[in-house]
């Protein structure tokens, strides 16, 4: 393996900075090398996703290839990642051909087509595969802020959509923090065997908000397609993470979009209108408020939205057939 992957550097997470020795960083790649994780030939990456296919416990993989001959094209219908760890790579991206060095990075659904060739004997391939089940509303809701790559992780999960090829590809370099999250990702996937926990997937969206707050920077080539139903649970998405000042108005200038034409689109979406689906979801949360913690109803208030007492008790009424209180004394949980 070349010295150039034990570059002494920095690397933040959030607004912090950390230093990675050369000590530090050859004894991270030395742990992964102990890994489960190299493969040397197409058969044994087949072998390797069929086994991930069949295990209904995996929903992520991360394999490392290396030293493998010849074009490999194997069939792998996930959501992937692919990143140029070192050397370079003949890339077949449905069917067209480019030529990618270290720090490319591919994300692609799994109606894009990949096939590609080591081309030098320093070539090292990482390769992330996920399930759709991977993405559950925990995970999404924590990239629903990197609005291109959520539209890309809903619409590749979504059973009805398009079966349309779907991609980003950015180009790094091995400086950059994303050479360090990918390798942490590799580690944590599979140090873990392949199971998800908590710091698993809080490495993967180290590296997703890495990609997205660089996108400018270093994204260099990507499709163009979204679907209205994507746009639209992005949209709704927003809303939940924002019930207290999420407004129509709000909304239109986020998302370029006319008032009317957005309410409609929702409507269209939900079979209700923007007033009723938000009003349907406050009321949600309130209930939970009520059921699950001690706010008063005053602090209840101030977090969905509402400011006026008497207007949320006639509506809550109306929605629920009882008042804050009542519902709060029938259902309250006894911690």
């Amino acid at each position: 393996m070349s010295d150039i992957l034990f570059l002494v550097g920095y690397f933040k997470i959030g607004k912090k900075m950390y230093k990675v020795s050369r000590e530090q960083f050859t004894h991270f790649w030395d742990f992964l090398k102990t890994l489960d994780c190299y493969i040397k030939s197409e058969s044994g990456m087949i072998e390797e996703l069929e086994e991930f296919a069949n295990n209904p416990n995996r929903e992520i993989a991360a394999l490392v290839c290396q030293n493998t001959s010849g074009l490999l094209t194997y069939s792998a219908p996930y959501i992937r990642i692919i990143y140029v760890l070192s050397g370079k790579i003949s890339l077949y991206l449905d069917n067209k051909k480019s030529i990618y060095q270290e720090g490319s990075l591919i994300l692609a659904n799994k109606w894009t087509k990949i096939d590609y060739q080591e081309l030098s004997d320093e070539t090292v391939i990482i390769g992330f595969y996920f399930k759709p089940e991977y993405f559950d509303d925990s995970l999404l809701s924590q990239i629903i802020e990197e609005p291109m790559l959520y539209r890309f992780f809903v619409e590749s999960i979504e059973k009805d959509s398009e079966q349309i090829s779907h991609f980003c590809i950015y180009q790094f370099t091995i400086l950059e923090d994303t050479h360090f999250y990918a390798l942490l990702l590799l580690k944590q996937v599979v140090k873990m065997c392949y199971f998800n926990n908590k710091v698993t997937k809080a490495a993967f969206i180290l590296l997703i908000v890495e990609l997205s707050h660089h996108s400018e920077e270093y994204l260099i080539l990507k499709d163009s397609n979204i679907s209205s139903s994507v746009l639209i649970k992005e949209i709704l998405s927003y809303i939940e993470n924002n019930i207290r000042t999420a407004s129509l108005e709000e909304l239109s200038t986020k998302f370029y979009f006319h008032p009317n034409y957005l309410s409609s689109l929702i409507k269209h979406q939900t079979g209700l209108s923007y007033s009723t689906w938000l009003t349907t979801y406050r009321i949600k949360h309130a209930k939970n408020y009520l059921t699950q913690t001690n706010l008063s109803i005053q602090e209840i208030l101030g977090k969905i939205g509402y400011s006026d007492k008497t207007y949320f008790f006639k509506l809550f009424k109306t929605q629920v057939g009882m008042t804050p209180g009542e519902y709060r004394k029938q259902n309250k949980i006894i911690f």
